[in-house]
């Protein structure tokens, strides 16, 4: 692979390498969003390096992420399971940086198991296809890591539109997605999506995620479109509280999801 070459993420998985416990990654500036890798990156390949120390886990069931400093292009993955229980098990991954905690991830895994009770509550949104639906934005105009997506906005405002509604519905996948597990895909592109807030900006404007929280109904099967729903619920003092729904193209829900996201303007 040449320095011209964009390496994508099943290459990134692919070239994991280290002990058990301590797991190396090399993150493609083509994978960055400004000064720091993106945070669907960071977790994506945090869960691979789980999946890769700790071989013969269940299913993910839930994730929290802490952002706490800028993760450069070398990071390391230290995995460590906290708690395995009978019902579920705690993993905790801490992102190395030049030295620093860049990260702090937590996984929950769980196997299924019977119940006398299951439902499938709310409507997915009446909203077009991916195929009628228009770009998000244009790749040459995004931060470095979107050029890695697509995004077809199927409801809502464009991005620093002056909306006065902080809400976007887009369909989204990964540019290159037939290399890689659709889990590991799958959390990679949940969080690719700029901030709903943004669609209430007049002009751009640096924003940053500090937590993200994604509680999962099911991995999808494959890697093709996925439906956000991103609605920024409130902002005030510089900060958005933010809810993402997930879902796949048939209209079932995949994940729930929640940022606080610093906004500096």
């Amino acid at each position: 692979m040449t320095e011209d070459t964009v390496p994508t993420l099943g290459d990134m998985v692919r070239d994991l390498s280290g002990e058990a416990g301590r797991i190396a990654a090399r993150i493609s500036p083509h994978w960055m969003q400004g000064r720091t890798a993106f945070g669907g990156i960071t977790a994506a390949l945090a869960l691979a390096a789980t999946r890769q120390a700790l071989p013969g886990l269940p299913a993910l069931r839930s994730m929290q992420v802490s952002f706490l400093r800028p993760i450069s292009e070398h990071v390391a993955f230290e995995v460590e399971t906290i708690r395995a229980g009978r019902t579920s098990t705690f993993v905790q991954v801490d992102c190395i940086s030049g030295d620093k905690l860049g990260a702090r991830c937590t996984f929950v895994f769980g196997a299924p198991r019977e119940s006398a009770y299951a439902h499938d509550y709310g409507r997915a949104p009446d909203v077009p296809g991916p195929d009628d639906s228009p770009e998000l934005l244009r790749r040459s105009s995004g931060p470095s890591f979107f050029k890695n997506f697509e995004a077809r906005l199927a409801d809502g405002a464009q991005l620093a539109s002056g909306s006065d509604r902080p809400e976007m519905i887009v369909w989204t996948r990964l540019a290159a997605r037939e290399d890689v597990d659709p889990e590991i895909a799958f959390i990679c592109n949940a969080d690719n999506l700029p901030p709903a807030a943004m669609a209430t900006f007049h002009g751009g404007a640096p924003v940053s995620t500090v937590t993200w929280a994604l509680d999962v109904a099911r991995i999808p099967a494959d890697t093709d479109w996925q439906l956000t729903r991103t609605t920024s619920k409130h902002s005030a003092e510089g900060y958005s509280v933010q809810d993402m729904e997930i879902r796949d193209r048939g209209g079932d829900i995949l994940a729930s999801a929640q940022q606080l996201v610093a906004l500096f303007a």
